[in-house]
């Protein structure tokens, strides 16, 4: 028969019980965290618990404080297994005494919890809990043993952990002194006195700064060691950043001393002066003041009418006016007596005529008929590729 389950919806006292009434043999491995336990069972009682580096009963009674983990139940023969609980011969042993226990140590330890009570409280005994009459009554004489060694050492003033650090004692028993001493009003929790250091000197702090410091944490002397944490914290950023601002201060101081001489593309072209009036790179040219605006018979010359490097050069005629004739293979206007004079006049015509006219030539007629013509139209054609 296998058992599996978790602890936060079967508790180890169901789970004790529910093998106890099955009679079961074998053993239940539990485990919470990185933490492993081994319960060893035979016919239904419990006979050896094993937690960390204890066992037998001690083990079994801090397995009551697990309220989440997991469980496994496997049968096995218990032959072999050590009886470190032996409930036929010890009645205290018993299943049922067993459970009674782990269940008072749990609420007990709970209460402590809710007290905020640990190994750095500090208790400090009451006069009552060493007068003789104190102890009397049978209830106080069972409540004794587990009273009387961290009683006698507690003094007001050291922790609980300083107090009891050579008596030996076991969680369980340490738990239960110390609720047995504040339940039965043999001792009070006080807080560590900060009116005096090691040295013997005061130290005085404002109520309100009490209050502020255990807002941060109930224990007062914890929250004094986490505030001058942060201080320190707060000191150690605050450097970094008066180092970082200095050096970046400084590397601005010697970029602006150094001598560096930028070239940009508008600096090579000329346009960084102020002088310049030409168009910006990339715009058309705005024509000068009081230039004529083209007219809408300005001839439009194509990439394709203009010749060759090497070829002479074809004339451009002005609308409306008569074609010269071309002679054939040639280029050259019919009648033109110089090839050099043509070309002339038709880069003047397709440059807008900027340069002077070529000089006349009297013995040529059509060659001062197209000079007339020429130096009539005075506007610039406008050009488009």
């Amino acid at each position: 028969m296998q058992l599996t389950g978790d602890l936060s919806k079967v508790s180890l006292p169901n789970l004790l019980q529910l093998v106890r009434n099955g009679e079961l043999t074998g053993k239940i491995a539990m485990l919470q965290g990185a933490k492993t336990a081994t319960l060893y069972v035979d016919r239904g009682d419990v006979i050896h618990a094993e937690l960390d580096m204890i066992s037998g009963r001690e083990a079994l009674m801090e397995l009551f404080l697990w309220i989440s983990g997991s469980f496994s139940f496997f049968e096995e023969d218990m032959t072999d297994v050590p009886h470190s609980l032996n409930p036929s011969k010890n009645m205290d042993d018993a299943l049922e005494r067993l459970v009674r226990d782990g269940l008072s140590y749990l609420e007990q330890k709970k209460y402590l919890d809710q007290l905020q009570v640990t190994g750095q409280t500090i208790l400090a005994p009451l006069e009552i809990a060493f007068q003789p009459q104190t102890w009397n009554s049978p209830e106080r004489q069972m409540i004794y043993p587990f009273a009387e060694p961290i009683l006698m050492r507690i003094d007001g003033r050291k922790t609980l952990a300083e107090a009891v650090a050579e008596a030996n004692l076991t969680r369980r028993s340490f738990v239960i002194g110390v609720y047995i001493l504040i339940t039965e009003g043999l001792a009070v929790v006080r807080e560590r006195d900060l009116d005096a250091d090691e040295t013997g000197e005061r130290v005085n702090l404002p109520p309100w700064v009490v209050a502020r410091l255990k807002q941060d944490n109930p224990d007062l002397s914890q929250s004094i060691v986490d505030m001058v944490i942060w201080v320190d914290r707060v000191k150690c950023w605050m450097y970094q950043v008066d180092a970082d601002f200095i050096r970046i201060l400084d590397d601005v101081v010697a970029h602006e001393e150094a001598d560096v001489v930028e070239e940009d593309f508008f600096t090579q072209l000329g346009q960084d002066n102020v002088d310049y009036q030409g168009p910006i790179f990339g715009e058309a040219a705005i024509p000068p003041a009081g230039a004529p605006e083209p007219s809408a018979n300005s001839q439009q010359i194509s990439p394709q009418q203009v010749n060759p490097p090497g070829t002479a050069q074809t004339p451009v005629q002005p609308p409306g006016s008569a074609q010269t004739p071309v002679q054939p293979g040639t280029g050259t206007p019919a009648g033109a007596g110089s090839s050099s004079a043509a070309s002339a006049i038709s880069g003047a015509a397709y440059y807008g005529a900027k340069s002077s006219p070529p000089p006349e030539d009297n013995a040529s007629g059509n060659k001062s008929a197209q000079n007339d013509s020429l130096s009539a139209k005075k506007t610039k054609p406008s050009i488009e590729f």
